[in-house]
C-alpha cells in the first residue's frame, strides 16, 4: 500500500528529510516490522511520527472498508453485502461526527459543556471497620491469579503454570477490531507536547474516498494517580494502596453510603448517559490528561474508569509509557496491543526505563517499618484475624525478618555492596517453606495494604490531632507510607528466575538498601512485540544501535528489524565536532580511570576552557562524568597558582555555574540564562547523566559551545554493574554456541559483546549530553570532545550520523584547533 498523500497531511512544507523519515515509518508500519528511528531534536519528529503513522491509519481503514477486489471480481452478492456494511459504517460515522461538532461549536460560542451533572456527598474519613480483613478463602487462592503475577515473564509465569495453573478470566466486552496507534512517552509532559503537535494535524477521513476532513479522535489515559478525584483515594500516597482502596470502594455488599460516589453505575440509565456524555466530550477536541481530569471533575463522574469508554472509538491513544510495559497495567486501563501499531518516543533509554520499572529497591527502615506495621496491626485486629489471614501474616513478617537480618548482617561488613541469591534473602528460621507466588496472590485477594495502611493513617490522624492547637505547627507525615507496596515488589521480584534478575544490597548514603535489580529487559518487552502489528522505537539520540538488536530484540527475526539513523535540518556549516586529544602544552588528554587524577592534564584542561572562552560568545557547556569528578576539578581550579587561580581566569570571560546533586534545575538555568542575555556570558558545569543531560534546551545563545570531558564508563567495580555484563557475556555464549561456533571463538565474541555494551551504555549517554545544543534548523554550535580516544574509529563509530558528518579530525595541534574555532564563529553571531 502506497500512501495516499505523497506529503503525508503535514501541517507545514515538509523537509527533505522529514519526508524520508514519514516514508519509512510508513513501510515499517505497512510491512508489520520493528523500526528505530533516530532523528536529532528539531527536525519535527514528532509531526513526522504523527503523520505518517495517521496517514497509514487513514489508508488501512479505507483499504479495510473498500477492500481489494479479487481477481475475478465479487460476485453481486458479495457487492451487496459489502455496499451495505460500508453504508451502515458511514451512517454511523456521520452520526457520531455531527454529534461532535454539534459539542465543538458550543465550546467555540463559549455556552460551556452541557451534560448531566450528579451532585454527590464524599466522607474522606477512614473507619475503623474498614480496616478489618474479610475471611480469606482458600479455593480462590487457588482459582484466581495476581495482578501482580501479570507482570512477570513468561519464563516465570511458565513456572507458575506448574505449580498453581491459574483460571482464564474474561476481558470486558470492548470493540477491539479497529487498529489504533498507541503512544507512549516517558511522561505526561511529555506527552503533554505530543497532543500540542497532534492539533495541528488534520486528515482525510478513513471511511471517505472524497478527501473530506475528520477530526482526529485520541484519548490520554493515566493511572488513579493521575485521574482519580475521590478524596479517599486520592490522598493515599502509595498507588498500591490507591488501588486497593477504589477496588473496596467498590465491594459488592459495601453500603451505598460507603461506595465511591463517583462510580457510575452499569445499570442505572441515568450513569449511562453521564457516561456517554463524559466520552463525548472527551474525544470531541484533543484533550491532555489534565484536561480530562479537570471534565470529570466538573461532571463528578470518575475520569479513570469512565476514560475507558472512549477507546472503542479512538484511533490514538497516548500514555506513559511505564502503563505499556506493565501488563496488568495495560488491563487495568483496558489497552489492547494485538494488531495495534505501539510507538515510543524518547527511547533512548527504553531498555533502563523497563529495567527500572521492574526493579525494586528498599531501605532497612522501611522494611523494619513494614514489619512494626504489621505487628501493630496483628496487636489491634488479633481477635479478628482467623485462618488463612493468621497464616499467611505470620509468613510476611518471618520473611521481613530474614531480609531485615540478611541487611543487618551485611552492615556488620566491610564491602560497600554485595550480591545474593533469592534462596539467601528466605533463610530464615521457617521461611524455607514459604511459597511467595501465594503470599502474593493473598495480599493482591485480601487487599491487605489497604488495610495496614488505613489503619497506619488513622494512627497518623490521632496523632496529629493531639497535637496543641496553640502551636500552630504545620501537619506532617509522621512515617513513610508505601513500604509494604514496595515489599510487595520484592516479593514479585523473588519469583524471577535467577537468570532475569540478582538482589543485591548497597550502602547507601545513610543505610543499608536492598535491591532488585532486572537484567533481561526484553523476556518483559518480547510479549508487546509479538503481539503487536508494528513496533517504532524513535528518539534524538538512539545511536549507538548495536545494543538494540542484541539487548531488546534478539528474538526478532533480521528482516523484520530495521534501524534507520537521519540527519540534520541545519546547514552542515553550523556545527562543528572536534575530537580534542591534546592541550594548548601538547599534553595528552587521556580521562582514563588510573590517569583521571593528574594534576598537570587536569590543569591543561582549564587552559582550554579558557581560551574557548575568549573566543565563543554568550553560553557554554562542559559535561563531566560524575559529580565526584567534577567536584574534584573546581577544587584543583580554585587552587591559587601564581597571581590567580584557574577558576579566576575562566570566570573573567564568562559568569561560572554548578551543577550539583541537590540544585534547583529551574533556578539555576534561570540564572545561567539571564547571564547570557545580559551578555555576561555565562559557563555551565553539567555532568553526563545528570539533571542537564537530557530534557534541558541549550538552544542558540544558551548552547554555542558543548565540550564533553573523557568517557562516562559505569564504575566497573560496581557488582551491579559486574552482574549486568556477565549476563551480557553469558548470553552471547550461549548464542555462539548455539550456531557451533568453537569455543574459543565463543568466548572471543562474549568478551567483545562485553566490551561493546559498555562503549555502547557509554556513548549513549555522551550522544544525549551532546545533543542539547543544536535545537532547530538556524541553530550553530561547536562540540568538543576531549579525549584522546574520542579521536579512535571505535568510538567515533558510535556517533550519530549527522555528527559524523561534521567531525573535523585534522592535526590534533592547538594553534589549529583556536584558528577554526575562530573561523567558526566568524559572522555568526546575531
Amino acid at each position: 500500500m502506497e500512501p495516499s498523500n505523497h506529503k503525508f497531511h503535514h501541517p507545514y512544507e515538509p523537509y527533505d528529510i522529514q519526508l524520508e523519515f514519514m516514508q519509512k515509518l510508513y513501510q515499517c508500519i505497512e510491512q508489520k516490522h520493528v523500526g528505530i528511528f533516530e532523528s536529532p531534536t528539531g527536525t519535527g519528529k514528532s509531526l513526522s511520527l504523527i503523520c505518517a503513522a495517521l496517514t497509514w491509519l487513514r489508508d488501512d481503514e479505507r483499504r479495510s472498508l473498500f477492500g481489494e477486489v479479487k481477481e475475478g471480481g465479487l460476485d453481486w452478492l458479495e457487492q451487496a453485502e459489502l455496499k451495505a456494511q460500508q453504508q451502515q459504517l458511514l451512517e454511523t460515522r456521520k452520526e457520531l461526527e455531527d454529534k461532535l461538532q454539534s459539542i465543538r461549536d458550543k465550546n467555540v460560542r463559549k455556552q460551556g459543556h452541557e451534560y448531566p451533572i450528579k451532585k454527590v456527598k464524599t466522607d474522606d474519613q477512614i473507619q475503623e471497620h474498614d480496616l478489618v480483613l474479610d475471611d480469606y478463602e482458600s479455593d480462590r487462592e487457588r482459582n484466581s491469579k495476581s495482578k501482580d503475577e501479570a507482570s512477570l515473564s513468561s519464563a516465570t509465569l511458565a513456572l507458575l503454570e506448574k505449580l498453581q495453573p491459574a483460571k482464564s478470566t474474561s476481558d470486558e466486552d470492548q470493540d477491539q477490531s479497529r487498529t489504533r496507534i498507541i503512544f507512549c512517552s516517558r511522561t505526561h509532559s511529555q506527552l503533554t507536547q505530543f497532543v500540542n503537535e497532534l492539533r495541528k494535524v488534520r486528515l482525510s477521513s478513513g471511511v471517505s474516498d472524497t478527501g473530506e476532513q475528520e477530526v482526529i479522535k485520541h484519548i490520554s489515559l493515566g493511572s488513579r494517580k493521575n485521574l482519580c478525584i475521590n478524596p479517599k483515594v486520592y490522598r493515599l500516597t502509595s498507588t498500591t494502596a490507591m488501588n486497593e482502596r477504589c477496588l473496596e470502594l467498590q465491594k459488592p455488599g459495601i453500603s451505598q453510603d460507603q461506595k465511591c460516589a463517583f462510580l457510575p453505575s452499569k445499570v442505572s440509565s441515568e450513569d449511562k448517559e453521564r457516561v456517554e456524555a463524559f466520552k463525548d466530550n472527551m474525544i470531541a477536541q484533543i484533550q491532555d490528561i489534565e484536561d480530562i481530569a479537570m471534565l470529570g471533575k466538573k461532571m463528578k463522574l470518575c475520569p479513570y474508569y469512565a476514560s475507558r469508554s472512549a477507546i472503542a472509538a479512538t484511533e490514538v491513544i497516548t500514555l506513559p509509557y511505564p502503563l505499556l510495559l506493565q501488563r496488568n497495567a495495560r488491563e487495568a486501563l483496558g489497552v489492547e496491543i494485538t494488531d495495534n501499531v505501539i510507538i515510543i518516543d524518547e527511547a533512548h533509554n527504553l531498555t533502563s526505563a523497563i529495567a527500572d520499572t521492574l526493579s525494586v529497591s528498599m531501605p532497612l527502615s522501611h522494611l523494619e517499618l513494614a514489619q512494626k506495621q504489621l505487628l501493630g496491626y496483628c496487636q489491634k485486629f488479633k481477635n479478628k484475624l482467623k485462618g488463612k489471614n493468621r497464616v499467611y501474616i505470620a509468613q510476611i513478617i518471618k520473611l521481613l525478618k530474614s531480609c531485615i537480618s540478611q541487611l543487618q548482617q551485611a552492615g556488620n561488613g566491610k564491602t560497600v555492596e554485595a550480591s545474593l541469591l533469592a534462596s539467601q534473602l528466605i533463610a530464615g528460621t521457617g521461611t524455607d517453606q514459604i511459597q511467595p507466588h501465594k503470599l502474593v496472590n493473598y495480599i493482591q485477594l485480601s487487599k491487605l495494604i489497604f488495610k495496614i495502611e488505613g489503619y497506619a493513617e488513622l494512627l497518623d490522624q490521632q496523632a496529629q490531632s493531639r497535637l496543641p492547637a496553640s502551636t500552630n505547627c504545620a501537619r506532617k507525615q509522621l512515617q513513610p507510607k508505601g513500604v509494604l507496596a514496595e515489599f510487595q515488589s520484592l516479593l514479585v521480584a523473588l519469583m524471577n528466575p535467577a537468570s532475569e534478575g540478582r538482589f543485591f544490597i548497597n550502602r547507601g548514603e545513610q543505610e543499608l538498601i536492598l535491591k532488585y535489580t532486572l537484567l533481561d529487559p526484553q523476556a518483559h518487552f518480547e510479549e508487546i512485540v509479538k503481539e503487536a502489528r508494528a513496533v517504532i522505537l524513535a528518539g534524538g539520540t538512539m545511536s549507538p544501535m548495536g545494543d538494540w538488536s542484541e539487548q531488546l530484540f534478539s528474538y526478532v527475526e533480521p528482516q523484520r528489524l530495521e534501524t534507520y539513523s537521519f540527519g540534520h535540518i541545519i546547514d552542515k556549516a553550523n556545527v562543528l565536532v572536534r575530537p580534542l586529544s591534546q592541550g594548548p602544552s601538547g599534553v595528552d588528554f587521556d580521562f582514563t580511570f588510573a590517569n583521571r587524577r593528574s594534576e598537570t592534564m587536569i590543569l591543561e584542561l582549564a587552559s582550554v576552557v579558557e581560551k574557548l572562552c575568549f573566543h565563543v560568545p554568550d553560553g557554554m557547556v562542559v559535561f563531566f562524568p560524575s559529580y565526584d569528578y567534577l567536584a574534584l576539578i573546581t577544587s584543583l581550579w580554585k587552587r591559587q597558582t601564581g597571581n590567580e587561580s584557574a577558576f579566576t581566569r575562566i570566570s573573567t570571560f564568562k559568569q561560572i555555574f554548578q551543577e550539583n546533586k541537590e540544585v534547583n534545575v529551574d533556578d539555576l538555568l534561570r540564572e545561567y540564562s539571564n547571564s547570557v542575555i545580559s551578555g555576561r556570558g555565562a559557563l555551565m558545569f553539567a555532568v553526563v547523566g545528570g539533571k542537564l543531560s537530557e530534557g534541558i534546551n541549550f538552544a542558540d545563545k544558551l548552547g554555542r559551545v558543548v565540550i564533553c570531558v573523557g568517557l562516562p564508563y559505569p564504575n566497573i567495580q560496581s557488582a551491579e554493574w559486574k552482574a549486568k555484563v556477565e549476563y551480557i557475556e553469558r548470553m552471547r555464549y550461549a548464542k555462539s554456541k548455539s550456531e557451533g561456533m568453537p569455543e574459543a571463538d565463543c568466548k572471543i565474541r562474549a568478551q567483545a559483546a562485553r566490551r561493546e555494551y559498555a562503549d555502547n551504555t557509554t556513548m549513549r549517554a555522551v550522544n544525549q549530553s551532546i545533543g542539547r545544543a543544536i535545537r532547530h534548523k538556524n541553530d550553530y554550535a561547536a562540540i568538543y570532545l576531549v579525549d584522546k580516544r574520542y579521536a579512535t574509529p571505535r568510538i567515533q563509530a558510535k556517533l550519530p550520523a549527522w555528527l559524523k558528518e561534521s567531525v573535523r579530525s585534522g592535526s590534533s595541534l592547538w594553534k589549529v584547533v583556536e584558528e577554526d574555532c575562530a573561523r567558526f564563529f566568524e559572522g555568526k553571531q546575531n
